[in-house]
């Protein structure tokens, strides 16, 4: 697409928190080519919040039921120059209501229905094999590679009622609010790694950040055996989180959310991977400062939205033993992470 001055786009928020920082790009490339860009928040995971301390968009529209989305979309018939859905936003009723709102649609959902038959719905097809936040920006610059990817939200910090000390390290232990077993690495070898921690990083405190669905890994740690460990697992929102990550020195964690958000604040990222896929969702890309360990078995990645391996299940959550996440040993884990501290 050429080059748009004053003209007005639309984005799609209707998925998670990492769904919504692999939209940036998009957004950033929008922004880019000169349009006016206005985030569209139908998620029921509160995203909205994630960008209050940011100048990424010109102007956010939330909309959190069926009846106030169908009301915003009669009432800004053709507003839009431009409409853009991807696959996680994509739905029959998004798409038709993304018609009303704008002159033209661009959607890379991948499964092609009769309801884009309109002239104003483009179907980008999506690439396999490619990162989720290159297959975003697509649906704009077709030309585009993952040097253009530009994750920057220029955000801006803020004080929180934390009074954390001065070097610390974020963990996630657990992730996707705790409904996927394919992505969760075992809470006792989070805790061997802790110790192993406590020893290469004397310095440092492990300040674990997670929400209310992941309650139950407090019980699991006595303070006395792990005294450089902070949980603060429910006592966050999303805000704090994001400063939380802001001020620390790296990212420990799993594919998640927060996750993305360190990587959009420019942290070092270090992640134990199961049945999902790092080519589509990782940041090795980035650069030796992003380390993603996988045991890489012949079976994944079967939780990928394009081209996932069904050799042995349809369904990651049916997988009989989830031993891409479960057979990664800690001394695994901690010979990767002496390398990565050897980077960063």
């Amino acid at each position: 697409m050429s080059s748009n001055p004053h003209k007005k786009a639309l984005v799609f928020f209707s998925a998670g928190v990492g769904d919504a920082i692999l939209l940036v790009p998009l957004v950033n490339e929008l922004k880019k080519q000169g349009y006016l860009v206005t985030g569209l928040f139908t998620s029921p995971f509160g995203c909205e919040s994630i960008f209050e301390n940011t100048q990424l968009f010109d102007n956010i529209k939330i909309k959190k039921n069926k009846l106030s989305f169908i009301l915003f979309s009669f009432l800004n018939f053709r507003k839009y120059d431009t409409v853009f859905l991807n696959h996680f936003s994509f739905s029959k009723s998004n798409l038709t209501l993304a018609a009303f709102l704008g002159k033209d649609v661009y959607t890379n959902y991948k499964e092609f229905t009769s309801a884009q038959s309109s002239p104003a719905i483009h179907f980008i097809d999506p690439k396999p094999n490619t990162h989720d936040a290159l297959q975003n920006v697509f649906l704009v610059n077709s030309s585009a590679t993952l040097s253009d990817l530009n994750f920057n939200l220029n955000y801006t910090s803020q004080k929180t009622s934390f009074n954390l000390p001065k070097n610390y390290i974020v963990i996630q232990a657990s992730s996707a609010n705790n409904k996927a077993p394919y992505k969760n690495w075992d809470i006792e070898k989070w805790l061997e790694l802790f110790k192993y921690l406590q020893i290469k990083s004397p310095s440092s405190t492990l300040v674990l950040l997670g929400d209310n669905t992941e309650l139950h890994l407090n019980e699991k740690i006595n303070s006395s055996n792990h005294p450089n460990v902070l949980s603060l697992i429910g006592k966050t929102t999303l805000n704090d989180a994001m400063e939380i990550i802001y001020q620390s020195q790296f990212y420990i964690g799993l594919d998640s959310g927060l996750m993305h958000i360190a990587v959009a604040l420019n942290k070092p990222t270090f992640t134990i991977w199961g049945a999902s896929n790092p080519t589509l969702y990782g940041y090795e890309w980035l650069g030796a400062n992003h380390k993603v360990v996988s045991l890489n078995l012949a079976c994944a990645p079967c939780s990928s939205w394009l081209n996932a391996n069904t050799n042995r299940v349809s369904n990651p959550a049916l997988c009989p033993d989830f031993k891409c996440i479960k057979d990664v040993s800690v001394d695994k884990v901690t010979k990767e992470l002496d390398m990565f501290f050897n980077t960063i």
